[in-house]
């Protein structure tokens, strides 16, 4: 049986938390991918299980505010932009989210 874990946070029914949460998941799940890292490697290094990671990415949960520093820093990109901002660190103003 799955416990619920101690580092997120079900997205709930509600419209806009569901907006936020697939936001969320569709940045982090990009960000991961671009950065070459596993799913793994991420859980690893924030002391989560990869079933958290795994969880976030489908926007099933979000993580705690802690974790999600983490995961900017880990990322290299702006915590807000990663919970629904403008642009990530790094990105030029050529890029592409102008």
């Amino acid at each position: 049986m799955n416990t619920a874990s101690l580092s997120d946070h079900h997205v709930s029914d509600a419209p806009d938390s569901q907006r936020v949460g697939r936001a969320f998941a569709a940045r982090l799940d990009m960000t991961i991918k671009r950065s070459g890292l596993s799913s793994g490697r991420v859980a690893k290094s924030l002391g989560v299980t990869e079933g958290d990671v795994t969880l976030w990415r489908a926007g099933i949960t979000l993580p705690r505010t802690a974790d999600c520093r983490r995961l900017s820093e880990l990322l290299h990109v702006e915590m807000t932009w990663l919970n629904g901002g403008s642009k990530p660190v790094g990105e030029t103003s050529a890029g592409p989210t102008e």
